[in-house]
């Protein structure tokens, strides 16, 4: 059981994505606002438990969730295009005075009516024309004129457009769904890199420490022996000493600059100030249970970008059924109901005249159909043009993402091979350093073997970590890569 430690190059890396930045300013700005407060008790959590903070509060899954829901409410959208869609307007004005002029009334030889009510209108005191009227029967407000027509159509066979629609909008939701496993795998590796990440600086900050320790310890055992004038050491043995001493200073400045960058980096992750890693030591896990040809079934299977992939290529295909059928026509029913009423307008009774005042409704079955075959015809050829490269993308994604799994299962393997060299050479290190104290205290040890002996375990046991921290985060990517969950119950 060995704590993950981290070296100083290894973190630069690392932490190259600013996220420490942020989370710093926000925390500076915290103590400007709240200096005087109790800090809270700060929670140490496991890994899987800080996987729940980031699944709960991070902000990225909140705005991967949300497009899922936004995709899905596009796909309602199209769904409704199969209902009934209409118009529907209102004009409100004022209305002209118009009436009918009195007539006399036509008889039959025996006396008879022949027109009876509005029929008897022959003439009006309007003609309807601004030049032979007077305009005064118009501008004054003589009544009120308000006209109301409904325009309503029913698809009933748009040879394919409705069902593309639909069909097109379960690719998206199939899309989203998609985004929202790939921002989830990648908030878990990150989690996984700052996890280890947090625990591999510390220990490394620690061996620096301890280092420094043993340093100081030889420094004041040497000192005394060489003021009472029985060591066998020289000044010039005390002064490469501390020196060395010196040089471990500013790695211990370094360390805990790393440390704090790490932690922020965490927090950031977790979107909690008072979070922290939990103190228990980590082990290797066995990365030789599967071979290559395993994560490469399941990147076939689970991997979610090849998912986007799919849903891209589904998209396409729609896309193009799509413009072949805007060159064919919509047919539908078609409704049309009008309403019209003018309060100071009476109108005679003659099937040939506009009128004011009447309720009217119509059905019948309609076709509307687009000329631009020109415009259509270029966006179809685009459509498949866009098709064939998205076939040539797509062997290229999957050969590139064969290639990615393979060189990740490299690095894993090698960083597992790596670990081991690394803990065989730190137990013949620290066989060496054992021998050197012992001969400090006789007295017969070589200043330089003394610097060379301790600077070799160290170094040794921040390559132990090192390792471990690298097969941790390659075994985290690898089944990223091949879709597998990374942090595991």
């Amino acid at each position: 059981m060995r704590r993950v430690a981290k070296g100083t190059q290894w973190m630069r890396l690392l932490w190259a994505l600013g996220c420490a930045v942020v989370l710093a300013r926000s925390a500076r700005a915290e103590d400007a606002t709240g200096a005087g407060r109790t800090p809270a008790a700060v929670r140490k959590l496991t890994l899987l438990d800080l996987w729940g903070e980031v699944e709960r509060k991070s902000p990225t899954m909140e705005i991967a969730k949300e497009g899922v829901q936004i995709a899905k409410l596009v796909h309602d959208e199209q769904r409704w295009l199969a209902l009934p869609s209409g118009d529907m307007s209102l004009f409100l004005s004022w209305s002209p005075d118009i009436a009918c002029k009195d007539s006399p009334t036509p008889t039959l030889a025996d006396g008879t009516p022949l027109l009876m009510g509005a029929a008897r209108c022959l003439e009006t005191t309007a003609t309807q024309n601004l030049l032979a009227d007077d305009i005064r029967a118009y501008l004054p407000i003589h009544g009120v004129l308000a006209r109301l027509n409904v325009n309503i159509t029913q698809p009933l066979f748009t040879f394919g457009k409705l069902t593309t629609a639909r069909a097109l909008g379960r690719v998206g939701v199939s899309a989203a769904q998609a985004q929202l496993q790939v921002s989830r795998a990648e908030l878990a590796v990150n989690l996984v890199r700052a996890y280890y990440g947090l625990k591999t600086a510390r220990a490394a900050l620690d061996t620096v420490k301890d280092g420094h320790a043993q340093l100081v310890k030889w420094i004041e055992q040497i000192d005394k022996e060489l003021e009472s004038g029985k060591s066998s050491y020289t000044e010039l043995d005390l002064m490469r000493i501390k020196v060395s001493e010196s040089q471990i200073l500013l790695n211990v400045a370094d360390g805990e600059r790393i440390v704090a960058s790490a932690l922020a980096a965490l927090r950031y992750l977790a979107q909690d100030q008072q979070v922290d890693v939990d103190d228990s030591d980590l082990t290797l896990e066995d990365t030789e249970a599967h071979d290559l040809s395993y994560y490469f079934e399941m990147a076939v299977a689970g991997r979610p970008e090849l998912k986007q992939l799919s849903a891209l290529g589904e998209s396409l295909r729609l896309y193009r059924r799509l413009r072949i059928a805007e060159l064919l026509p919509d047919i539908g029913i078609l409704v049309g109901i009008g309403y019209g009423v003018a309060t100071s307008v009476k109108d005679p009774n003659h099937a040939f005249m506009n009128r004011f005042n009447y309720l009217g409704a119509g059905i019948g079955l309609g076709m509307r159909m687009g000329l631009d075959f020109g415009p259509k015809t270029a966006r179809l050829q685009r459509s498949v043009a866009e098709l064939r490269q998205f076939e040539a993308r797509r062997r290229e994604a999957l050969g590139g993402g064969a290639l990615e799994i393979e060189r990740v299962y490299n690095d894993l393997i090698e960083a597992t091979k790596r670990y081991r060299a690394a803990d065989r050479a730190e137990r013949r290190a620290r066989g060496w350093l054992q021998g050197i104290k012992q001969n400090i205290d006789v007295g017969t040890a070589d200043s330089r073997d003394m610097i060379d002996a301790l600077r070799t375990y160290y170094e040794q046991h921040v390559n132990v970590l090192r390792a471990l921290n690298d097969a941790t985060v390659q075994l985290a990517f690898l089944r990223r890569l091949s879709g597998l969950e990374v942090i595991t119950k």
